[in-house]
């Protein structure tokens, strides 16, 4: 049985009465904001033989960019300059729960061992209110069947967008979104402390108007950038740290 956070219930239950506003809210949005079609859902650039997964919900599809080499993937390949060939599945909208399901065919197809695993996901677990408890349930399951098919030296797992400082959003909705991050990011924490081969840093990045995209909810191409950026910065910290030299 679920063991209930009392301090998620309550949060739950200070929600309940403004349900039907925020329903009200999220439907205006999505009606007055362009929709940005995904540009990296399935992409692979090819780099040497050893490989780099990259894979979740928006980010990864590349919402937001004006081309596959201005994508995360994209950004990802040119740091590492081809070194790696990266193979990227994304898909906007998909939560935790949902990626190994959805993309169990093109996993399968691409059975290598991986140098490492990206995973970028949670923010649409946070927009869809999932429970923390099945949230972590749900990540664990994931991180644990990449780890069974790629044997990854390392997993970088992204911390979750900063939900409540999105341009498009209403100042009550960012209020619970924020509430909702934080139940979630404890989780990711939770389970990061408890595995050796996963990295996981708080973000931190500027998120000025030129970061994001016309919808202003995904990233812009510079939004990608810097976000491949930290990324990758966190990834050399860590490999570097683990290095016997």
């Amino acid at each position: 049985m679920e063991r209930i956070d009392p301090y998620y219930l309550v949060f739950q239950i200070s929600l309940l009465p403004l349900l039907p506003y925020l329903v009200y809210e999220a439907l205006k949005i999505k009606k007055s904001t362009p929709r940005l079609p995904p540009i990296s859902e399935r992409l692979v650039l090819k780099g040497k033989s050893t490989e780099l997964l990259l894979i979740g919900e928006s980010t990864v599809a590349g919402v937001g960019s004006t081309s596959s080499k201005f994508t995360l993937a994209g950004h990802i390949f040119s740091l590492y300059q081809g070194e790696f060939t990266v193979t990227n599945f994304g898909k906007n909208g998909i939560r935790a729960s949902e990626i190994l399901p959805f993309f169990k065919s093109d996993l399968e197809k691409t059975q290598t061992s991986k140098e490492g695993i990206f995973i970028f996901i949670g923010a649409n677990d946070c927009f869809q209110l999932t429970n923390p408890k099945s949230f972590a349930k749900s990540l664990t399951d994931l991180i644990d069947g990449l780890e069974q098919l790629f044997q990854p030296h390392w997993i970088y797992l992204a911390d979750i967008p900063p939900v409540q400082l999105f341009p498009a959003f209403s100042s009550i909705m960012k209020i619970y979104l924020q509430r909702q991050r934080k139940f979630l990011r404890n989780e990711m924490k939770l389970i990061s402390a408890k595995r050796n081969n996963l990295i996981f840093q708080e973000i931190q990045l500027d998120l000025v108007e030129a970061f994001f995209a016309p919808d202003r909810i995904h990233p812009s191409d510079l939004g990608y950038q810097k976000i491949a950026e930290f990324a990758f910065a966190g990834i050399q910290s860590f490999v570097k740290a683990k290095s016997p030299d």
